[in-house]
This record gives C-alpha cells, sequence and structure tokens, in this order.
C-alpha cells in the first residue's frame, strides 16, 4: 500500500508543506500573523574553535 501523497509524486517533505500552509490559510487573521512568525525556518551557524 503507497500513501496518497507517494501516488500522486509528492515526496513528504512538499505534502507536509502543502498540509501547513493550508492550516496556516485557514486560521482567522489575528492568528495567522503568529503562525507565520512560527514558521519561518531561522538557523544559526557556530564555528568550532580549533585548539
Amino acid at each position: 500500500m503507497v500513501a496518497f501523497w507517494r501516488q500522486a509524486g509528492l515526496s513528504y517533505i512538499r505534502y507536509s508543506q502543502i498540509c501547513a500552509k493550508a492550516a496556516r490559510d485557514a486560521l482567522k487573521q489575528q492568528h495567522k500573523v503568529e503562525a507565520e512568525k512560527a514558521a519561518a525556518a531561522n538557523i544559526k551557524v557556530a564555528k568550532q574553535k580549533k585548539d
């Protein structure tokens, strides 16, 4: 049995992105701003010091 998202030719990552966007779009305006802030990807790069 193959997952329906795989049958549609999507990767799981793309499928989850589509679902997350649909959920955020369904929110009321006051909660939508907070959800969009949380959806932003932030990464921090730290270089290790060599001894």
